[in-house]
């Protein structure tokens, strides 16, 4: 769920199924930013022999327009492309996006996607360089900050916390968010920072886990990802991180279902 995905994309095209646009003026869930593209590479990019290949490079991609050429989009918006989703029934909903305030009809429709099976991701926020919080605090946005959203902070290739990463006790896992290199419109390939660039990391090992996991539900697919993470705070959880890198190696290739882990969030 973003601007779209250009999927004449040669390194998306081919995983590409479908999709719907719920932004006004705009006929198919083609994207005018570049955004939603880059985060779909990262996910679902294919081993084509050239350009990137994602963390689940055979994953089926669908595009639920709901941001603008702009990058904004608004929640209704979102709130439709996630009824799309259930209603379609997807896996895995990828979001890249939020704000600081939300309606309480987007908790609705979250908590409603959970309990139909769906696993939820998104992007913690860019807040910390802006709205910086003090230890204890939180700057994460919507949804992210809800308890059945999966909020994604972002580390650098030193496994730091981004500068610009939102923080707080509802950060629920951490994946590489600067500097990334994915497709762009056009079939180009480019670098963009933030975690709206980590969300897709974890989107990506939520796909290839359950792919390998094919008889789990959501609830197992989260403990899973939890369970099998790179600690890099402190030991267990903790506000910067979460519970720590996600690993798509060892979480694809767990040999036993994890016990429950509590999903963070309010």
């Amino acid at each position: 769920m973003d601007t779209g995905i250009d999927f004449n994309h040669p390194d998306l095209k081919i995983n590409f199924v479908g999709g719907a646009t719920f932004v006004p003026g705009t006929s198919t869930p083609m994207d005018d930013h570049g955004h939603g593209t880059h985060c779909s590479g990262t996910i679902a990019a294919a081993i084509n022999g050239a350009g990137v290949v994602g963390v689940a490079p055979q994953a089926s991609l669908y595009a639920a327009k709901v941001l603008d050429k702009n990058g904004s989009g608004q929640f209704s918006w979102v709130i439709a492309g996630i009824d799309w989703c259930i209603q379609n029934k997807m896996h895995i909903i990828s979001m890249s996006l939020g704000g600081g305030s939300a309606p309480s009809a987007l908790e609705t429709i979250c908590n409603t996607a959970w309990s139909k099976g769906l696993l939820i991701v998104a992007a913690a926020g860019n807040s910390q360089g802006e709205n910086p919080v003090p230890p204890a605090a939180s700057n994460v946005g919507y949804p992210g900050k809800y308890r059945n959203v999966i909020a994604v902070s972002a580390i650098d290739s030193a496994n730091a916390i981004a500068s610009f990463s939102s923080r707080g006790p509802e950060v629920d896992l951490c994946a590489p968010g600067v500097n990334v290199l994915s497709t762009i419109p056009n079939s180009q390939y480019g670098t963009m920072s933030g975690t709206s660039m980590a969300c897709p990391h974890v989107s990506g090992v939520a796909a290839l886990t359950w792919g390998a996991h094919r008889f789990s539900n959501n609830e197992q697919i989260w403990n899973l990802l939890a369970s099998t993470v790179d600690n890099l705070g402190v030991p267990g959880w903790d506000l910067l991180y979460g519970y720590g890198r996600v690993n798509a190696d060892a979480a694809s290739g767990a040999l036993v279902q994890p016990p429950a882990i509590p999903k963070r969030g309010v």
